[in-house]
């Protein structure tokens, strides 16, 4: 994903990150387990977007997956780094989901999901 797009790391399971002039605002998302699904909020300004990781987590990540796709901004995956971009131009709610898949500290199973109810501002 190229720098055009304004993006900030939101983090996980820690303090989030915030960008420059707020161009996107992620809360803290803390998750209970190696086969977890929250639901959490953000913000974002149109055109703009976030991208995410997952901190704070023992164990191996393999695969990060787009699960729901917005209705009207955009979401993929850059290697293990999911993101979101905003419609330019857009102002109102979206909501996206996106998974880490890969073994957990003790050889199990991880899957945790997030579901991110998006506010998109001018």
């Amino acid at each position: 994903m190229g720098s055009s797009f304004g993006v900030i790391a939101g983090t996980l399971l820690a303090m989030s990150t915030q960008a420059q002039a707020q161009d996107c605002i992620v809360p803290p998302t803390y998750i209970n387990g190696y086969l977890s699904e929250v639901e959490s909020e953000m913000t974002v300004k149109a055109g703009k977007g976030c991208r995410f990781g997952l901190n704070g987590i023992e164990g191996a990540i393999t695969e990060a997956v787009i699960i729901q796709k917005p209705k009207v901004g955009m979401a993929g995956v850059q290697g293990l780094r999911p993101y979101y971009i905003a419609k330019p131009g857009y102002h109102g709610p979206d909501e996206f989901s996106y998974g880490f898949i890969g073994t957990g500290r003790h050889g199990g199973p991880m899957r945790v999901v997030f579901k991110r109810k998006v506010t998109v501002v001018p």
